[in-house]
């Protein structure tokens, strides 16, 4: 049986490789996304100092559009990875080009915990992955409540976990007339420290789930 593996393709020859380096396609992306951000919609991308320069590092952000894995992915200064549904797989050449940009492939039902060992594999590489803790998009203000599952990957990992909100990817006021500019916004990393006894290892998960959204809560204030 074929096993995928969580790290990102080989470098080729002569290509710089390293979690905290870029590559120059996917570089090159970050820039084109950020430019079309800024013509079609305004973008404005605050918090990047909380990025760690090195080191695995989770990205849990707010989820209202499937713009927010670009716009997101675009303002950071290191890669990131993301899971993707496997069928998006199917066609060789359309996966190797999301794989490319640090898709992971998984199954859409019954693999949370193959989901949760590729996610920590990813993290112990040194790589970041971007996670959204609701699981799915909330199309109103504010958050909504997180999914068991982040505050297990976050505990379990021991990694930094970087709140994001971004904001207005999807905004009922916007229209031809009227510009709403995304804001996405990075705040302080939150550290979790596993539990000293394993029966407190389900109350540790909920506690750092919820502490994770307040944060994210807190960095849509304004917006």
């Amino acid at each position: 049986m074929k096993t995928e593996t969580a790290g990102r393709p080989p470098a080729r020859k002569g290509e710089m490789a390293g979690p905290s380096v870029r590559r120059p396609h996917y570089l090159l992306a970050q820039l084109v996304i950020r430019a079309s951000a800024h013509l079609l919609l305004g973008y404005r991308v605050s918090g990047t100092e909380n990025i760690p320069r090195k080191g695995g590092f989770l990205l849990a952000s707010s989820h209202k559009s499937y713009l927010d894995p670009l716009v997101v992915g675009a303002g950071l200064p290191r890669e990131l990875r993301y899971f993707s549904k496997r069928e998006l797989f199917a066609n060789p050449l359309f996966g190797w080009l999301i794989r490319s940009y640090g898709a992971v492939p998984v199954e859409r039902t019954g693999a949370d915990r193959r989901a949760l060992a590729l996610a920590l594999k990813i993290l112990s590489d040194g790589e970041g992955l971007i996670v959204f803790p609701e699981g799915t998009r909330i199309r109103r203000p504010g958050v909504g409540e997180a999914k068991p599952g982040i505050g297990m990957l976050a505990v379990r990992s021991g990694v930094p976990v970087i709140p994001c909100w971004a904001g207005a990817t999807w905004d009922p006021r916007r229209s031809l007339l009227r510009r709403v500019p995304v804001d996405v916004r990075f705040g302080p990393p939150l550290s979790f420290a596993a539990p000293s006894e394993s029966t407190q290892a389900r109350r540790a998960y909920e506690d750092a789930a919820l502490e994770i959204m307040a944060a994210i809560a807190r960095l849509c204030v304004g917006s």
